[in-house]
């Protein structure tokens, strides 16, 4: 009896390792199935991540830093105070820029005043030369008829002489009427161009004055975008300087992922396919986007040293073509992506729109 016993154990682990068997080779089956199905509709690579707008926060003018509105990876909205710096200075500075503004416009004034009063003696001046030259005119034509009715002995030489001297003076008094009229068109012309070069002055000064407003304005230092703090490196009692970095604003929802693709695996992609993003922070959690650009050469190219394959040894290396892909998926707090997040995203080569990655370089 214990031998039939031990024969009826031995035929159930068969029967038992033998189910093991066929459900390990279905399961292993169905992993081949699948990974084959995403082998045949999807391109995909793990060398993609998280890019978004990374705004660097600077400073455009230089001082001590006397508030610091924000902290550690806060969130802020557009047009918010971020950081203080001391205004004092900038503020003296624009005192004493409208100051000069005003003098000039003073002295412009004073110039324009004087120009106005010699424009009027120039008119008077040109007046004078008018009357001077008509009795130039008259004491000439005296002049000649007293000078014919001497000839025959018709008039005294007292008044010939008479008639000669009138005609002196209204000679003289024409050369000076002249004399006075360039003297008073000179100083017009003079004060016309001081009075645009006062003009330049101001024009400068004001350009100067708006500087100033402008740098005292830049003491504060807004948020450009709505977006968390991130990087942040200043401190209340630093002084920091023109460019130098004291924190960035990272927007969450201006992001997109950056993918880059073996150069033997965009064959078949195109513009406006779907992709599935899988996230490595997220897992089970899949997004959804579609491809949106590739960059028109590998990303080699545009490495600080490119290669240069024409000198030395040559070894093939498969290329990589930067892909933009877009993200379709609704913002979520609970699952955020932010820059720089490891992905994976599933290209679906099946779907049959948009343009191929070779199209776009022949319309190049």
């Amino acid at each position: 009896m214990s031998f039939l016993k031990s024969i009826d154990k031995f035929k159930n682990s068969k029967k038992i390792k033998i189910a093991i068997l066929i459900v390990t080779t279905i399961v292993a089956l169905i992993f081949m199935a699948v990974e084959i199905y995403y082998y045949i509709v999807y391109e995909r690579t793990d060398d993609a991540y998280v890019e978004g707008t990374i705004v660097p926060i600077s400073p455009q003018v230089s001082g001590k830093v006397v508030k610091v509105y924000v902290d550690y990876n806060q969130s802020v909205k557009k047009g918010e105070p971020l950081v203080e710096i001391e205004s004092n200075d900038y503020a003296a500075e624009l005192a004493v820029k409208k100051s000069e503004v005003n003098t000039l416009i003073a002295q412009q004034r004073e110039i324009e005043s004087s120009l106005k009063e010699t424009q009027a003696k120039l008119s008077s001046a040109e007046a004078n030369l008018q009357a001077a030259r008509a009795q130039r005119v008259l004491a000439e034509r005296d002049y000649e008829r007293i000078k014919e009715l001497y000839r025959e002995d018709l008039v005294s030489k007292s008044r010939f002489d008479s008639a000669e001297a009138s005609l002196k003076v209204a000679i003289a008094q024409e050369k000076s009427a002249e004399a006075r009229l360039k003297e008073a068109e000179t100083a017009v012309q003079t004060l016309s161009a001081k009075l645009q070069t006062q003009t330049y002055q101001i024009d400068k000064a004001q350009a100067e004055l708006k500087l100033a407003d402008i740098n005292l304005k830049r003491t504060i230092i807004y948020a450009p975008i709505d977006g968390r703090i991130a990087k942040k490196s200043v401190e209340v009692g630093q002084y920091v300087r023109t460019g130098q970095l004291l924190m960035a604003v990272v927007d969450e929802q201006s992001i997109w992922i950056g993918a880059n693709f073996k150069e033997t695996q965009i064959e078949k992609m195109r513009v406006g396919q779907p992709v599935k993003i899988k996230v490595d922070a997220y897992p089970g959690k899949v997004f959804k986007g579609h491809v949106a650009s590739f960059q028109p050469g590998t990303g080699a190219v545009f490495s600080l040293f490119p290669p240069e394959n024409a000198t030395g040894n040559f070894v093939k290396v498969v290329q990589r073509i930067p892909v933009r892909i877009i993200i379709d998926s609704n913002f979520d707090p609970n699952y955020p992506l932010w820059p720089g997040m490891s992905v994976i995203p599933y290209v679906d080569v099946t779907v049959k729109k948009g343009t191929k990655i070779r199209e776009l370089m022949d319309k190049k």
